[in-house]
Order: structure tokens, then sequence, then C-alpha cells
């Protein structure tokens, strides 16, 4: 049981670990946020990447994808190779472009209110002649004057189409699990297994038990 145990989480960890490699992998979109203008809507959007439900947020103003479409992608992380690898990865500023994408993820989701200006944002932050909207351009320059030095953007993956046309689908970010979240998860598969040993233990000592009286 022990073996078994140890062999479980080991997997677990290890599938868990692969979402976060550079990969060839499919989004099908499920579900877009709120219309903010005509033909506009915020994220994050409702999507699956591999089957596996995902929140995730468009950086492409001029691509167009649809509910129920489904396109393969490239997962890298925000990260000088990562960017490299990404859609908007050929300047030399490419990095500090998903930062700050990145950024405006985050205060999408701590500003529900503001949806469709920070939406707006991110897109004017890869394409400038992205329509104005709300309070865009305070929001655009909030994560212009971010100091990323210390910003934690190991949870964010971005979402490459591997289908570069001008007619291809959009680029998203996305976020997996915190390394918190997995360690409280693999903390409490082990205390399942540890419980599921005790009670096989106590099962053994009961029979052992029984065993004895009857001799």
């Amino acid at each position: 049981m022990r073996k078994f145990g140890v062999l479980f989480l080991f997997a677990l960890f290890l599938g868990l670990g692969c979402v976060t490699s550079a990969s060839a992998d499919t989004v099908k979109l499920i579900k877009v946020g709120d219309q903010f203008a005509p033909g506009e809507f915020a994220g994050p959007y409702q999507a699956q990447l591999n089957g596996d439900p995902i929140t995730m947020v468009c950086v492409s103003f001029d691509r167009h994808v649809q509910v129920g479409q489904t396109w393969e992608v490239s997962v890298n992380e925000i990260t000088l190779s990562g960017v490299a690898n990404a859609l908007y990865g050929g300047t030399a500023d490419a990095l500090f472009k998903y930062q700050q994408a990145a950024f405006l993820t985050d205060q999408l989701v701590l500003n529900p209110n503001e949806n469709g200006a920070i939406q707006t944002a991110i897109w004017k932050v890869f394409n400038a002649a992205t329509p104005d909207f709300g309070n865009a351009a305070a929001w655009l320059a909030l994560a212009q004057n971010q100091d990323f030095s210390s910003y934690d953007l190991s949870k964010f993956r971005i979402l490459t189409p591997t289908d570069r046309s001008a007619g291809g689908p959009q680029e998203n970010l996305t976020t997996v699990p915190e390394p918190t979240t997995m360690l409280l998860l693999g903390t409490g598969l082990a205390g399942i297994a540890a419980k599921v040993r005790r009670r096989r233990r106590s099962g053994l000592d009961a029979g052992a038990t029984e065993t004895e009286a009857s001799s």
C-alpha cells in the first residue's frame, strides 16, 4: 500500500508538471465573458485545454474565434524563451508586454466592474490601434509603470496558436495552479493514503486479535 501511494502521488505531480512545459495542445472556447461594446467581449473566457476546464484572457484584438471553436496552441511561460515562442514575441520589448498583460489579467479578476476597460487595455498593450473604452488608458498607464522585477508571473501561461497567419485564432493567457495549491493537494492525498494504511493496519490487528481469542 505504501509503495502504491508513493507511485500515485508521483504520477499526479508528473501530470501536473506536464501543463507547465512547452508543448502542442488543443484549446476549445466554451463561453465568452461580458459584452462591453458591439462585438467585443471581456475576459475571462471559459475554455478547455486538452479537455480540462480553464479560464483565459484574450490578448489579440485583431484575431477572432467563435464559441465552440477548437484550435492548436503551444503553451509557454512568460520568460525570455517563452515569449520568443509567442505570437507577439518578435520585438525587443515583448517580455515587458506580456508582463503587462499578466498584471492586467490579475486586475481583471480583482476589478470585474472594470472588465471592459481592462480588457481593452490588454489589447492595447499589443495593438495600439485598439479603440479606447472607458478607463482603458488609465489601466494601460498603470501597467506600463509597474516594476515587474519582483512580480510573480510563474502561474501564467501563454496559449499561442500554431496557426500564425493573419486569419488565425487568438492568443490567450491562462493560469495554472499555484505551487501552494499543488502542495496542499499533495498533502491532502498523502493524508488520505495514511488514513487508508491506518485502517488496513487496524483491520489486520483486529483479525489477529480475533484469531488469538478463538484459539
